[in-house]
Parts: structure tokens; C-alpha cells; sequence
């Protein structure tokens, strides 16, 4: 674990709104839900999970309304059609009412233990960061290599040194519902994070265990993703030049 600088304690028990984006994921949706709630029950921390189907024709919804009673603190918010990655997130943003917020996709890639252990953290700095354990071995050559890239080229522009911009991330709610945030597919999340980054002080980065999902494909390599991610970073070169909105908060002066 990394962090910069060393986070303090904070004076009050720290609260998480578990946003949860779901789209097709009948296949995944439950075993989510599952890890998320077992990860949770060890822990002393105030948690609501609102899970947004965004538009979902498998009947992902219908799975989490029927399930309902076996999950508790869970909210179902339903997209009337497919949104994409960053509205839905945006959406679980607005919705949520605790103190800290972090996403975690439907697709069951993380375990109850490495969620655990991730959550347990919140509160520990104003942002705490999760990356991917050995990422060649967790994931095929192809994502991996799209990964490390886009992370080498988000360094490059924003002069940080972090291991992974995509992965789970724990943010101050006051600081998310006031960014500026444009991209709307998987570029998002870096978008999200380099401008929480300037209005935050302190990090922490936490390796996490990727399961990867076991059941469907993988909605990453998709060309709206791909043209996404190349406005993300025209975006993020823009904000480094200071030519580009942050927020509508304060940016906080290093």
C-alpha cells in the first residue's frame, strides 16, 4: 500500500454508499451482491447498496427485486434504457446519502475478502485507490495491456505516479456530487479520480484480488468505449493545462 501523505484518523466513524452498475448481468448480479453484503457484515461502518440497472433486457432487475429480502440496505434504481457506464455512476452519485462513496461493478470480479479488506480502509485517507494485483496473471494479455497503457498515458498527463485510475475507489461524497465530470463510458473513472485528486489532500492505494466475472463477456472493448477514453484523456491534458471545469467545490490550493 502507497499513500501520500500519511493519511490521520478520522474524528468520526466514516459512513459508505456502495454504488452498484449493472447492465445484462443476471448472470452476476447476486453473486455481487452476495460478496458485497458478506464483506460488509464483519465491519463496523453504516452502508446503503444502490444498485442501477442500466437498461438491462436479461432481467437483471427483476432478479434484484425478487432477491430484495435476502440483502439488506439495498436500493434498486432502474435506467429506462441503456445510459452508459459514467451517467449510471452519476446517477448512483446523486442517489447516494452516506459520507463516502465507492462503485463496484456487477460483474463479480471482486471477492468478499478483497472487498473486505478494501472497505475496511474507508475513512483512511480522503481517497482510497484499489489496483489490481498482478494484473498479468489475473487478466488476459489484451486488457492487460490496455490497462497498463492507459494508465502510463494518464501519469504522463497528469504528473502522478499512480498504479491504476479504473479500478475501485473509495471518494469523499461532498467532493463527487460537485465534480465536473463529461465522459460517459469506461474513460470515466480516470476523469473522476485526477479531478477528485486536486480537491482532496491525501491517498491511499490498496492492492486488490481481481476474480474477474465468471459469467458473460466483458463490455470494455466496445469502439464508443474506445473513442470515450481518447476524449478522456483530451479531457484530463485540457484540466492539466488549466483550461477545463474541476468542480463546482473549491479546489483545494497544495
Amino acid at each position: 500500500m502507497t499513500a501520500n501523505p500519511a493519511p490521520s484518523t478520522p474524528a468520526t466513524s466514516p459512513s459508505l454508499s456502495i454504488i452498484v452498475p449493472a447492465y445484462c448481468e443476471a448472470g452476476n448480479i447476486l453473486a455481487t451482491l452476495d460478496n458485497i453484503t458478506r464483506a460488509l457484515s464483519s465491519l463496523s461502518l453504516a452502508h446503503e447498496i444502490l444498485v442501477i440497472d442500466d437498461g438491462s433486457t436479461d432481467g437483471t432487475a427483476e432478479l434484484v427485486r425478487s432477491h430484495s429480502h435476502e440483502y439488506a440496505n439495498v436500493r434498486l434504481l432502474v435506467n429506462a434504457r441503456n445510459m452508459g457506464f459514467g451517467w449510471t455512476y452519476r446517477r448512483g452519485v446523486d442517489a447516494a446519502t452516506l459520507d463516502h462513496i465507492v462503485m463496484v461493478h456487477g460483474d463479480n470480479a471482486w471477492g468478499a475478502e478483497t472487498l473486505h479488506q478494501f472497505f475496511a480502509h474507508t475513512g483512511d485517507a480522503d481517497i482510497v485507490i484499489g489496483y489490481t494485483r498482478e494484473m498479468w496473471k489475473a487478466r488476459p494479455w489484451n486488457r492487460t495491456v490496455a490497462s497498463k497503457t492507459f494508465t502510463l498515458l494518464v501519469n504522463v498527463i497528469t504528473g502522478r505516479h499512480l498504479k491504476y485510475y479504473n479500478g475501485l475507489q473509495i471518494h469523499p461524497a461532498r467532493i463527487l456530487k460537485g465534480l465536473d465530470i463529461q465522459s460517459t463510458g469506461y474513460g470515466f473513472q480516470a476523469e473522476v479520480l485526477a479531478k477528485s485528486l486536486r480537491l482532496t489532500r491525501t491517498y491511499l492505494e490498496v492492492p486488490m484480488e481481481l476474480m474477474e466475472r465468471q459469467q458473460g463477456e466483458s463490455k470494455a472493448f466496445k469502439l464508443k468505449n474506445a473513442v470515450d477514453v481518447v476524449k478522456t484523456l483530451s479531457r484530463l491534458y485540457a484540466l492539466q493545462r488549466g483550461v477545463a471545469k474541476v468542480s463546482d467545490v473549491e479546489e483545494v490550493r497544495r
